[in-house]
C-alpha cells in the first residue's frame, strides 16, 4: 500500500467532504473534531455515494436501557437508506453487518495523505 497526497491541511474544512480519485477509487476525506478520516465513497449496502450522507453523533443505550446521545461518536449516515457507519472503523452501527471501506490517514507537514 502506498501513501498518496490528497489535500493540503488548510483545504479540509471541518465536517465537509473532499472527494479525491486515488488509484482509480473515489475516496472521501473529512476532518471531524481535529481528526481526519478517509472512506471509499460507496455504501456497501446498495452502492450509494455515501459521502453525500450526513455526519452525526450516535444514539446510545447503556446496560440499564437508558438512551442517550454521543455527539463525539463520529457516524456517517448513508443518504439513500440511512444506514449508519462508524467513521473510524467503518463498522455498521446497530445490527448492520456490512462494513464501510476505510483508509489510514496521516498528516505529513501541511499535507494530508491517504494509504491506498
Amino acid at each position: 500500500m502506498t501513501w498518496h497526497r490528497v489535500a493540503r491541511s488548510e483545504e479540509l474544512v471541518e465536517g465537509e467532504w473532499k472527494i479525491v480519485l486515488v488509484a482509480g477509487k473515489r475516496i472521501g476525506v473529512v476532518r471531524r473534531e481535529g481528526a481526519c478520516y478517509a472512506v471509499l465513497d460507496i455504501c456497501p449496502h446498495a452502492g450509494a455515494p455515501v459521502c453525500r450522507g450526513r455526519l452525526t453523533g450516535r444514539v446510545t443505550c447503556d446496560d440499564r436501557h437508558r438512551v442517550g446521545y454521543d455527539p463525539h461518536a463520529h457516524t456517517l449516515r448513508c443518504p439513500w437508506h440511512r444506514w449508519e457507519f462508524d467513521l473510524a472503523s467503518g463498522h455498521g452501527v446497530a445490527a448492520i453487518r456490512q462494513k464501510l471501506k476505510t483508509y489510514p490517514v496521516r498528516v505529513a507537514g501541511a499535507d494530508i495523505e491517504v494509504q491506498v
